[in-house]
């Protein structure tokens, strides 16, 4: 799965020289909180809801309204918009576009390609290719291994699963906050019958295990 794969190409974006007030009404029309600030097709910058918020008038200021909105109307995007833009390639995994926006605290990122802006990914767009990739939504076994007496849960499981006729949807680990151990958790298709008798043979191997049916 690559961002090229799933970002929106149809980007809507401001130019340096946009007005503040152009780019609100941008930002209201397309129900939008991120504008990307492009200068002859390249990146550079972009600006947010809350950049927006930051130029809002202060009720400290001495300056009368008709002052304030007189300043707000001259002002640009140039002004206010956010240079150090933290961005990513098209060729690069969803994983990795998810742990970027993790790491900075954002919730979009520019897709860029060589300097010019093709596309945008946001967490939504990431929530819902991991919604899709684990099978949320449809039905299906999760099964949660916590140990077994081997030390290789994830091995002895996808043996037995193999054994007795199950079919792996995903597998994917995790650690629980404050246990300092990863568990793994598998999402099996199938019905009910097959997946009792894979939970019988982790049980009688040792394995600790929790299984339940979404």
């Amino acid at each position: 799965m690559y961002v090229k794969e799933y970002m929106s190409t149809n980007v809507i974006s401001g130019t340096p020289d946009t007005l503040i007030l152009d780019a609100q009404k941008l930002m209201d029309m397309h129900n939008i909180r991120r504008l990307p600030v492009v200068d002859k097709g390249k990146l550079v910058g972009i600006v947010t809801q809350d950049r927006m918020r930051e130029v809002s008038p202060s009720p400290a200021t001495s300056l009368t309204v008709w002052e304030l909105n007189y300043l707000i109307a001259k002002m640009k995007i140039k002004d206010v918009m956010v240079k150090n833009t933290v961005t990513i390639g098209p060729d690069a995994t969803v994983e990795e576009a998810a742990a970027l926006g993790q790491k900075h605290r954002i919730g979009a990122l520019p897709v860029v390609d060589k300097g010019k802006l093709v596309g945008i990914i946001t967490t939504t767009d990431l929530f819902r290719i991991m919604t899709e990739a684990f099978g949320f939504g449809r039905t299906y076994a999760r099964l949660h291994l916590f140990d077994c007496p081997s030390g290789q849960p994830l091995d002895d499981a996808l043996e037995l699963i193999r054994k007795n006729g199950g079919k792996v949807k995903s597998v994917f680990s995790i650690t629980v906050p404050g246990s300092g151990r990863p568990d793994t958790i598998i999402h099996l298709e199938g019905d009910e019958g097959k997946a009792a008798k894979i939970q019988e043979a982790l049980n009688a191997k040792g394995c600790k295990l929790d299984l339940r049916w979404h």
